[in-house]
């Protein structure tokens, strides 16, 4: 009876800490969602170059990158819940004051000071998720996971839509739902995990333990970036108003969305290795599509879907690998450390493709993103030959 009634707690403050963190990445989604594009039209619109709106758009995923290796500092000291806390406040005020000092370099500041709240936000958040879940259900929790987060980036474009990027109003809405994500966490403050003391798990150390996962993180970064940075930017230079340019956005975001049940079901059922490399050619070849079917009124929807999908699929991917390979007490840092890469995708692909389409036209976007996919998809072949 004691027993019965003890897995009936633990029930209950799971589905507490997971309604809590659905919901609030769900929020926190919409409000990035919103930002990532809402930055790079309102650019666009008063004359920035495509290369400017690609060093404003890098900066974010820079502070994260130089963030990253304190996030178990913090967590140590300040405990996992206040350090996300703290990190929702730093980007809503990034956010709230960017109107007031628009110009590039002073944007450049903004979304890197923004980078350290989104690190400890999205670090954590995962690796909240990832020690809530077990070997058997993992795949689905993440995929849970993922689709809020998804749901919430697929309607921030169309929150865009409707506003507009003419006015300020967007950048203040977007802070202000990210204040409000931060309610459900700290209502689930009594179930939020203590993780054991870090261990100071370095980049190279889980680098080195995971290579392959850190490499593919690397090429999803840059696909993902560039998915939500540019599209709208190469559909406007293709010809396209900025309407339709952010309902392709959209349909990127929703795939991402479609694809996570499958994924985690899979992963769970039949292993994930072979779903990685899957996904892995479907977003090369995909990619490299896009040219081919922009002006076809039916074909590029569900292409830019599926290709939506695949890309971020590489990632929840990752994470789950990453919380079979890595035990509390080193997931936090290895989670950084895959993060971390990720973003280095972030600033490697918005730079290259802002200087691709500025110097070879909007057509530079997929190149780019086709020709960084390929030496991922040789390495994983090399690792794999190896490692047999």
């Amino acid at each position: 009876m004691m027993n019965e009634l003890a897995i009936s707690i633990n029930s209950r403050a799971m589905v507490k800490a997971l309604t809590a963190i659905f919901v609030a990445s769900f929020t926190a989604g919409l409000a990035m969602g919103a930002a990532m594009p809402m930055v790079s039209m309102s650019m666009e619109i008063r004359g920035m170059s495509a290369a400017n709106i690609g060093y404003v758009v890098a900066a974010a995923p820079l502070g994260l990158i130089f963030a990253s290796p304190i996030i178990g500092t913090l967590v140590n000291r300040l405990g996992l819940l206040s350090t996300m806390l703290l990190g929702g406040v730093i980007i809503a005020i990034s956010l709230a004051i960017m109107p007031s000092i628009f110009g590039v370099v002073p944007w450049i500041i903004c979304r890197f000071i923004a980078g350290f709240g989104i690190a400890s936000l999205w670090i954590l958040s995962e690796t909240w998720v990832n020690a809530l879940a077990t070997d058997k259900n993992r795949g689905r929790i993440i995929a849970g996971f993922m689709i809020t987060m998804a749901a919430g980036f697929g309607l921030g474009p169309i929150l865009i839509t409707i506003i507009g990027v003419e006015s300020w109003l967007p950048f203040y809405m977007a802070a202000g739902i990210l204040i409000i994500s931060l309610i459900p966490l700290y209502l689930a403050r009594d179930v939020a995990p203590e993780l054991p003391p870090s261990e100071g798990w370095s980049f190279g150390k889980a680098i080195h333990a995971a290579p392959l996962l850190m490499v593919i993180a690397l090429f999803a970064g840059v696909t993902d970036a560039t998915q939500m940075s540019f599209i709208p930017v190469y559909a406007v230079r293709e010809g396209f108003d900025s309407n339709v340019a952010l309902y392709m956005l959209t349909a990127i975001v929703s795939g991402t969305l479609l694809v996570q049940i499958p994924v985690g079901m899979y992963a769970d059922k039949f292993g994930r290795n072979g779903l990685l490399a899957t996904f892995l050619v479907l977003t090369i070849v995909f990619g490299g599509m896009i040219p081919f079917v922009l002006h076809h009124e039916i074909l590029i929807w569900p292409v830019l879907a599926i290709w939506g999908g695949v890309a971020f699929g590489l990632y929840t991917l990752c994470i789950i690998l990453l919380g079979d390979r890595f035990d509390a007490a080193s997931l936090a840092g290895a989670n950084a450390a895959l993060v971390a890469m990720y973003e280095g995708g972030s600033i490697i692909g918005p730079v290259a493709v802002g200087h691709a389409m500025d110097n070879f036209g909007p057509n530079g976007l997929p190149v780019v993103l086709v020709l960084s996919g390929i030496p991922v998809a040789i390495y994983y072949v090399i690792r794999r030959i190896t490692k047999r």
